[in-house]
Parts: structure tokens; C-alpha cells; sequence
């Protein structure tokens, strides 16, 4: 009866202590903090990538100005792949500058990631947070 009782209170102790559910992870559909971009991240063969997927029409006029390009379907986040401090390196582009630098994209918590990009060899660096949606 005993052996009954203590494997009970082992069994309840076991499933309270359940691991809670895995994080949601780097992949999914982001968005700048002024909600003027979208990002959808996705795997593009061994590494992540960032692609847009909607714009506000200032930003598209911009990246227009800056890289001749649109805006939507620019893959701003490329290369990503996991550091071992647990964040994300690769290669970000800045199509208003026209310019490519390198990206560090730490994951917050499940709905908040921070993006820093670095150009001129590390001289001209911005930090962004983006949100999932």
C-alpha cells in the first residue's frame, strides 16, 4: 500500500513537472514595431531567410529610391544560420541604402525577435525589433 502511495505522488510529481511546449522558433511571419513591413522567415536551403512580404507604400518608394528595386519579395535576412551562443548570423540588406551588411537575429521570446545589422566593417550598426503576427 505504501509502494502504492509513494509511486502515485512520483507519477503526479512527473507530469507536474512536465516540460512546457518547445518554443515557436525563428521561422513564421514578422513585423517591424511601426507595422510598415512584413517579413515572412523560412527555411531557404540549409540556412533562414527573410523575405518581404508586404510593405507600406513609403517603404517600397524608398527601397524604389535606393536599390531600384521593390520592395516586396526583397529577401532582407539571408544566410541565417544558428551561432553557439543561440543566436542567428548571417547577412541582412538594406535596399533604401542599397548596401549589405552582416545580421545578428536574437530570438527575445516567441513573439518578439531582435534584428541588428552592421555595416562599413562594423562602423554603422541598427538594432530592430520585430513581432510575430
Amino acid at each position: 500500500m505504501v509502494i502504492r502511495v509513494l509511486a502515485s505522488i512520483a507519477c503526479a510529481a512527473l507530469l507536474g513537472a512536465a516540460a512546457p511546449p518547445p518554443a515557436q522558433g525563428l521561422e513564421g511571419n514578422w513585423r517591424n514595431t511601426k507595422n510598415s513591413i512584413h517579413l515572412k522567415v523560412q527555411a531557404c536551403g540549409p540556412a533562414l531567410c527573410g523575405t518581404v512580404t508586404w510593405a507600406a507604400d513609403k517603404q517600397r518608394e524608398k527601397a524604389r529610391k535606393g536599390s531600384g528595386r521593390d520592395l516586396l519579395g526583397a529577401q532582407l535576412l539571408t544566410g541565417l544560420k544558428r551561432a553557439r551562443d543561440g543566436s542567428w548570423q548571417g547577412k541582412v540588406f538594406l535596399p533604401a541604402a542599397n548596401v549589405h551588411g552582416t545580421a545578428t537575429v536574437r530570438q527575445v521570446n516567441d513573439s518578439t525577435i531582435e534584428v541588428s545589422g552592421c555595416t562599413l566593417m562594423g562602423l554603422l550598426c541598427k538594432t530592430q525589433h520585430w513581432h510575430r503576427f
